[in-house]
């Protein structure tokens, strides 16, 4: 078996176990040991460093994933690419902290009438995202010396483990808040204490100056310009992902940002089977993309589009119908319950963003690919725009309704300039069987029959009711034979066991 598989499958295992601890952590641990405000505060200045990383980096991950292979020679030490990856974002985070603190006044004001808590602690968004920076560098180099399962576990399961053990310790009350917040940003500095010595054990640790005579002026140019627009799209994401929280904070305080984060959480579970499905379509479409293959092209997008949209469709059908049973099962869902829409308004438009296929994939991996950049950044200033208009009309029903019409916009703009130059459509007839099955499921569970929500009727409901949808909704894609891989995928396991 290749290195690349096996790290792959490693790195695979890695990121369902950082999906099954992030999930015990959002929803039990960090919601019956942190009040709503302790939870949100925690999350924004988390998810603030994310934003911020985005563009102190420098673009420097995405100029290692671009140029590496001009640099890869183990006999030359890579010929001093390691301390150029490292001294470049030094030089953006030390401007960033300098910018962090020129406007720490605005900063305060904004937060000090609403959400008074985050002024005491916002000074650890500098630190945290300076370890975000170096981590994902790191990380970048280690994926370009073909080792990604290392830094996937400690991305994924490290990190994780260790803010529930301190969000645990904390409510055990053998830590204070406080003490639980600089630990948990000290664990991101202990995580690139690990890579490090990863490099080092791997033999890669290359400590030499850039060779001179590839890290030319020409070159030098093109990595600072690729790099800078790489920025503005790392930017975009970052906003489109994360505004809402902070400018709710702002307006609303930090209990609608709570109750906005679990709610938002749990509308991204929907999205877990698409990037597995993805990242397995990327090999072959990059292939049909440097081809013109535009019949491959249109079959991987639309057969992508349909079991994106079987898969996520299940999952966004299993959370709405067992929705109050959830919140009744979450600590203080009486509160989180109140985000009920808000989990309703963003796990529609995810079915509906999956159910348009590939199209990031196509634009990205095409000679258009600086069209993906204009299309997020066109994103993140409409989110912008939406949310300062419906926060302070709706609270974080309005963040949800903006960040809705935001995502609906991104993927209508996606969806059409992928059909203008490739003339490739995700939707089949097999996509409306998908949204009807869905529906008429989902108008059957209104007759199960009522019940007085106790800790173990709520459990048993939701399992009841959820393997019910699951065989129902099997039998149905199964017997009109509306996925032909999942078709043939219940005809090799059956034969299997038939034999």
């Amino acid at each position: 078996m290749g290195i690349v598989v096996r790290q792959s499958l490693k790195a695979g295992l890695g990121s369902y176990i950082g999906v099954g601890i992030g999930i015990v952590n959002q929803m039990y641990v960090s919601t019956k040991f942190l009040s709503v405000e302790q939870l949100a505060l925690s999350r924004l200045l988390l998810e603030n460093s994310l934003l911020f990383s985005a563009f102190a980096h420098l673009g420097t991950p995405f100029i290692a994933d671009k140029f590496f292979g001009l640099f890869r020679d183990d006999e030359q030490q890579h010929r001093g690419i390691l301390p150029f990856l490292l001294f470049l974002p030094f030089i953006g985070a030390l401007l960033f902290a300098l910018l962090y603190l020129v406007f720490t006044p605005e900063i305060k004001s904004y937060f000090s009438e609403e959400s008074p808590m985050i002024v005491k602690y916002h000074f650890l968004v500098v630190p945290w995202t300076v370890f975000w920076i170096y981590i994902t560098i790191l990380d970048s180099y280690c994926r370009n010396n073909a080792r990604i399962a290392i830094p996937n576990f400690i991305r994924e399961v490290y990190l994780k483990l260790a803010n529930v053990f301190l969000i645990l310790m904390f409510g055990l009350g053998w830590l204070s808040f406080d003490l639980m917040l600089y630990l948990i940003v000290a664990s991101y500095g202990l995580a690139i204490v690990f890579l490090f010595i990863y490099i080092k054990k791997l033999g890669k640790w290359y400590w030499r100056l850039p060779d001179a005579s590839l890290l030319t002026g020409a070159l030098f140019r093109q990595m600072l310009a690729y790099g800078s627009f790489t920025i503005l799209g790392g930017i975009g994401v970052s906003l489109v992902m994360f505004i809402d929280r902070s400018m709710i904070a702002g307006e609303r305080g930090l209990v609608s940002t709570g109750i906005f984060i679990i709610a938002a959480y749990i509308a991204n579970v929907i999205e877990i089977p698409r990037k597995a499905i993805a990242q397995i379509s990327i090999p072959l479409l990059t292939t049909a993309l440097l081809n013109n293959d535009r019949k491959q092209i249109q079959k991987m997008n639309q057969k992508s589009a349909l079991n994106q949209l079987i898969a996520g469709g299940l999952v966004f059908l299993l959370i709405w119908a067992s929705i109050d049973d959830i919140f009744f099962l979450i600590p203080k869902g009486e509160t989180y319950g109140e985000g009920k829409y808000v989990v309703l308004f963003l796990a529609l438009v995810k079915v509906f963003d999956i159910a348009t296929g590939l199209n990031s994939e196509i634009i990205l991996y095409s000679r258009y690919f600086k069209w993906g950049t204009l299309f997020i950044v066109g994103a993140a200033a409409i989110s912008v725009l939406l949310n300062l208009w419906l926060i302070p009309l709706h609270g974080f029903v309005g963040a949800a309704i903006a960040t809705a019409l935001t995502t609906l916009f991104y993927s209508i703009a996606r969806m059409t300039f992928v059909w203008l130059k490739f003339d490739v459509m995700p939707f089949t007839y097999q996509t409306l069987q998908v949204f009807l099955i869905l529906s008429i499921l989902y108008a059957l569970t209104f007759v199960s029959p009522h019940y007085t929500r106790t800790i173990f009727s709520a459990m048993g409901m939701i399992s009841i009711r959820s393997t019910l949808i699951i065989l129902f909704f099997g039998l149905a894609i199964v017997r009109l034979n509306v996925s032909e891989e999942i078709t043939g995928l219940v005809t090799s396991v059956r034969s299997r066991f038939l034999k």
